[in-house]
């Protein structure tokens, strides 16, 4: 693999897992079977996807006092953490309820991931690049929206390929007015996508005053699956809304029925690649952490091609070994714990054929 390296500029958490019988309810006191502290965060475990997947990968986030064992563990899993600043705020914290029949809940508290003090030290020091040494970006949205508008036109004045997830997706007041031409690749799921076409939408003519679309769709030739053909058509509606979306690369998962990706430097009739979801062995055990597991393989199959123009050959494969990847996720419960090596994945798909 080329010795391209990415910056991910997002979050990082103390989650701590409380495994109960049932999830508690108000008022209600309950001892916990099991108790577990883990990394957590988007942007800790897209990190530890791309460690994994054989990319370079340095990780640019914040934790607080309380966060040093956190740092080692990153560490542990081959990632740079140079990047990684301490600030008085307390490290981000998840409280998460497991059951046992797989049920969750989730308090989350941002904590230092809301600090700017990456922003504050790159404006007062005399480097001359935020980023050295970095050829992609790869941002979330679980840090401080400041904070990724700067990291974001940083990097395009550097010239780093930027990777955008927005997960959670943006509020609908903050996507019409996003510098969306300095995004390079959008990875977005069914959810996320419908979102972002509404936000865009509504700021345009061709939202009606019922909330119906006005624009016409171009019917397709031959039946596709309906999460596919939906994919296909948010992303036209994406771009008659919004000029940019017609030259931006744009991933969009659809879960257990593959994905569906619109890359404009391909020929015209190759600019839409669909690739279907990979086989799951033993079942699905616990989708979290699937759609990040499928971000960090998906920048290292770009780093691992280096910088030039990507075939559409290209692309099929690298959506294949990401698909293959998520697909393992699954197959165990847990976030990092669940993210495969690429030796796995590889190994996994000779044996499928």
């Amino acid at each position: 693999m080329p010795s391209l390296k990415c910056v991910v500029r997002g979050s990082i958490n103390h989650d701590e897992y409380f495994f109960v019988d049932e999830i508690t309810k108000p008022g209600e006191t309950k001892s916990s079977k099991h108790h577990a502290n883990r990394v957590g965060g988007k942007g800790a475990n897209q990190a530890v996807a791309i460690a994994r997947a054989g990319g370079k990968v340095e990780f640019y986030g914040t934790v607080g006092k309380d966060g040093d064992w956190i740092v080692e563990e990153m560490k542990g899993h081959g990632i740079d953490v140079a990047g990684i600043l301490v600030s008085e705020e307390p490290t981000g914290r998840a409280i998460i309820q497991v059951s046992d029949d797989g049920e969750n809940s989730i308090i989350l508290f941002a904590g230092a991931n809301h600090s700017e003090a990456h922003e504050k030290r790159e404006k007062s020091s005399s480097e001359s690049s935020w980023f050295p040494g970095a050829s992609h970006l790869l941002l979330q949205n679980e840090i401080s929206f400041q904070s990724t508008l700067a990291s974001l036109e940083r990097a395009k004045d550097e010239g780093l390929c930027t990777i955008f997830n927005p997960s959670p997706m943006l509020s609908q007041a903050a996507i019409p007015d996003f510098p969306w031409e300095k995004v390079d690749w959008l990875l977005i799921n069914e959810g996320e996508g419908l979102a972002l076409l509404q936000g865009l939408a509504k700021q345009s003519d061709l939202f009606d005053a019922t909330g119906g679309m006005k624009v016409e769709m171009t019917d397709t030739e031959h039946p596709q699956p309906s999460k596919r053909a939906s994919a296909n058509e948010v992303i036209a509606r994406l771009i008659q809304l919004h000029p940019t979306f017609g030259t931006m690369n744009v991933v969009y998962t659809l879960g257990s029925e593959g994905v569906v990706a619109f890359v404009p430097s391909l020929d015209v009739a190759d600019r839409t690649v669909y690739v279907p979801a990979a086989k799951v062995e033993g079942g699905v055990k616990d989708t979290t952490g699937a759609g990040d597991c499928f971000a960090g393989y998906f920048i290292a199959g770009l780093m691992q091609r280096g910088e030039g123009g990507l075939r559409r050959e290209d692309v099929v494969e690298i959506l294949r070994v990401c698909n293959q990847a998520a697909g393992i996720s699954v197959e165990s419960p847990g976030t990092i714990e669940s993210i495969p090596t690429r030796a796995m994945v590889e190994a996994r798909m000779v044996k499928l054929g």
